[in-house]
């Protein structure tokens, strides 16, 4: 059920050095990526997100939320979770066919907490562009509107986000993701090894590697005209050249 329900997500597997880069349309379906490679492994997963948007909203909160709201609005917050907790009950953790059956009812913001919830992730680090949101769990960084698009070391620095610090004390595997809905313009592919250090290094860290398209968000946040497809094979163009570097 999950292979054939990534094959509609446009899911493509790209080898690069020792590693690989998997690509869907819309971002939640990294989840199923992320639980199986947890499940390899033997052990959860922690998360570095490179994102326009946070992602990290609660567990299938948006269908809970608007189911809640039409049976009654004064109630909300008891039946959000009420709902919220139905369909986590009903996801075997071991048995990802149970969590490819209700990615329907997902948003794409919904993904990081689920893997959160249900033992995929241990642990997460969300740079992001919008909110720096406190939560019990993870660690969201904001990146200043100068440096949106970037993933030179001053970026991740500007945003708080200390990428050796961070490195040198990571215990168990690690994942990159990365929206493309992050770039907004050509030249941000543009390689610069020396002003890259930080990102190469989770690159190099990472047992999985995987990103989303994101295309309507894409769309509305670029700043010069390039296309979808255009930004894909850069991104592409540019972790190859991390990875495959002498």
């Amino acid at each position: 059920m999950i292979d054939a329900l990534l094959a509609k997500e446009h899911l493509r597997t790209v080898g690069l050095g020792g590693n690989c880069l998997s690509i869907v349309d819309n971002h939640q379906y990294v989840l199923l990526l992320w639980a199986r490679a947890a499940q390899e492994l033997g052990e959860p997963l922690t998360l570095v997100s490179v994102d326009y948007h946070p992602d990290t909203n609660p567990p299938f909160w948006l269908q809970a939320y608007q189911k809640a709201m039409a049976i009654d609005p004064l109630r909300e917050e008891v039946l959000v979770e009420k709902f919220e907790r139905r369909v986590l009950d009903e996801i075997d953790p071991q048995n990802l066919d149970t969590l490819a059956a209700k990615m329907s009812l997902m948003r794409n913001d919904e993904h990081i907490n689920t893997g959160m919830t249900l033992g995929y992730l241990r642990d997460y680090h969300m740079i992001n562009c919008m909110e720096k949101h406190l939560y019990a769990t993870g660690t969201h960084y904001l990146v200043p509107e100068a440096h949106f698009g970037s993933l030179k070391n001053s970026a991740f620095e500007a945003a708080g986000f200390w990428v050796q610090a961070f490195l040198e004390g990571l215990e168990g595997p690690l994942v990159l993701d990365v929206d493309l809905d992050y770039f907004m313009r050509p030249t941000d592919f543009n390689y610069d090894p020396a002003a890259m250090t930080a990102f190469g290094a989770l690159c190099r860290r990472a047992s999985h590697i995987t990103s989303a398209r994101s295309q309507s968000y894409f769309e509305h946040l670029r700043r010069e005209s390039f296309s979808m497809a255009d930004c894909e094979e850069k991104f592409i163009a540019l972790m190859r050249q991390i990875l495959e570097e002498d």
